[in-house]
């Protein structure tokens, strides 16, 4: 299921992304109150090489789609308080008849208010609420055939809810070069309209809702900004995981971090974290724990002020879908964002691979994709802008394929097919209102 902030998994932090859509100028509404509205458009015609994801190349669907991406931001300011309000959609219809089915439609709202008292505290609030999915082919389906999809009444892709809410306190002036922030985090992932699988395969409707979880989270963090051009970052984060249908696979996360920004020089700069993880899988003592580092980090180079590199990698835990251990989760890429001629064009290439390995006590399976993409851009006007985009995905494995099990008990055996190829391609319009 895909997220609209970014929220780094396993703890790592939470940062917010930019809601002002990037690549295009603001075109900002002053309603009643002095309320700035905004909002913008995506219209995409593209095509999907292998929508169900599948292994064999005579099994894949190829097919056309539509897509439309609506975005509203409302920002009201009261005083020196912040008040943020937002919807982003995704509504996706493919053109060939026997892919329909995995036509979904998407919903995010994120309501984010700032208060300040004084001069050194501050509260913020968020609130946010996903309608999310999972593609068919990926997640808990992740290999399935043509045949299992109609065995288990996988006839549309997985709906999801995700409720995620912080309430996080800042200690310190705005301007001020210390800032001490508590944080508590709550966070519920249910997946819905499951009925046709229930009525399908009880068993793997009994699946489907051991992957339910609520989690709750305690972060104490320091920011230092050291210098105008450097900040660090020292953070304590605990996250205790509870699976309601299968609470053997709870799990406590405890993490300390170290974290730093820095701009180097006029065409350097670097971002990065890294994270000593205690996981502990409290209720299995069968299940491996883990110890050691997780990290991310980013070096940005720009050579001259129309043209950008960036290196970048990452290393972090995940849970499996089945009981026990864990998913160690690996990416390295580099990308080149460039502007031709006038700052109207541009392009981006990006290329890097990504690792996941299991540990579990009965499994060696090793994963790894190769991912491409390319990005032509041009912006007839500030506020309207034309995109081609590419991507292909190659995922393979040591194995062909692997064993999970369903059922109320876990003790019926499914197989599931490994490895992919996919490419995907549109034809993108933005436009700000």
């Amino acid at each position: 299921m895909k997220q609209h902030t970014k929220l780094l998994v396993g703890g790592l932090g939470l940062m917010f992304a930019s809601y002002s859509q990037a690549n295009l100028t603001p075109k900002p509404h002053i309603g009643i109150a002095g309320i700035d509205f905004q909002s913008q458009l995506g219209m995409k015609y593209g095509r999907d090489s292998n929508v169900t994801y599948q292994t064999q190349s005579n099994d894949s669907v190829e097919s056309d789609y539509v897509m439309l991406e609506p975005y509203l931001q409302a920002v009201g300011e009261r005083g020196e308080d912040r008040y943020l309000l937002v919807y982003s959609g995704k509504y996706l219809q493919y053109q060939d008849q026997t892919s329909t089915v995995g036509d979904y439609s998407d919903h995010y709202f994120l309501f984010l208010p700032k208060w300040r008292f004084g001069d050194k505290h501050e509260l913020n609030w968020f609130i946010e609420q996903t309608w999310g999915h999972e593609d068919r082919g990926t997640g808990l389906t992740e290999g399935f055939t043509n045949e299992q999809f109609r065995q288990y009444g996988i006839n549309q892709p997985l709906s999801s809810e995700l409720l995620n809410s912080e309430l996080r306190y800042i200690y310190g002036r705005p301007e001020g070069r210390g800032h001490f922030n508590l944080a508590l985090q709550v966070k519920d992932l249910s997946f819905t309209d499951t009925d046709t699988v229930e009525q399908t395969s009880a068993d793997f409707y009994a699946y489907i809702e051991d992957q339910q979880w609520q989690e709750k989270t305690v972060t104490i963090e320091l920011f230092d900004q050291y210098s105008k051009d450097t900040r660090f970052r020292y953070s304590s984060i605990n996250n205790y995981r509870h699976y309601a249908s299968s609470p053997i696979r709870d799990s406590d996360e405890h993490y300390l971090v170290f974290g730093i920004k820095s701009k180097r020089s006029g065409k350097t700069s670097v971002e990065g974290d890294i994270a000593w993880l205690h996981k502990d899988l409290k209720n299995n003592p069968q299940a491996q724990a883990f110890d050691g580092f997780n990290w991310q980090a980013a070096l940005n180079w720009k050579p001259v002020k129309h043209s950008e590199f960036q290196l970048y990698g990452s290393r972090r835990v995940e849970d499996p879908t089945e009981v026990g251990g864990y998913i160690l989760k690996t990416k390295y890429g580099l990308s080149w964002n460039h502007k031709w001629f006038v700052d109207r064009l541009n392009t981006k290439f990006d290329v890097g691979q990504e690792f996941e390995d299991y540990k579990s006590q009965d499994s060696d399976r090793e994963d790894s994709s190769n991912i491409a993409s390319f990005t032509l851009g041009y912006d007839f006007r500030p506020s309207v802008r034309l995109e081609f985009n590419y991507q292909y995905t190659s995922k393979t494995s040591n194995h062909e394929t692997t064993t999970f099990y369903i059922g109320e008990n876990a003790d019926i055996p499914e197989i599931r097919q490994l490895g992919y190829n996919k490419s995907r391609f549109d034809l993108m319009l933005k436009v700000q209102i």
